[in-house]
């Protein structure tokens, strides 16, 4: 317990975190745009969910969508499909 509340005191600067976080979220999106590659079938069934809501930029949103919530893309859509 008295490691992690060391850990905890050290002063971090707002620029070392955002760079901690673009480091963390370059795999995250690597690993996001490889699953909407390989599954197309989410992103064409998130894409006629958006043509009623967004027409002209139905096809984009759906990928962007697709790459950004493949985790839970993994458990299926069965999960949250109404």
């Amino acid at each position: 317990m008295s490691g992690l509340r060391r850990l905890l005191s050290r002063k971090v600067s707002i620029e070392a975190m955002l760079e901690f976080a673009m480091w963390l979220a370059i795999p995250y999106l690597v690993v996001g745009i490889v699953w909407t590659f390989f599954n197309a079938d989410d992103v064409a069934r998130i894409e006629t969910r958006l043509e009623t809501k967004i027409p002209a930029g139905s096809d984009l949103g759906a990928f962007g969508a697709t790459t950004a919530l493949w985790p839970f893309l993994i458990f299926g859509h069965e999960v949250c499909a109404p």
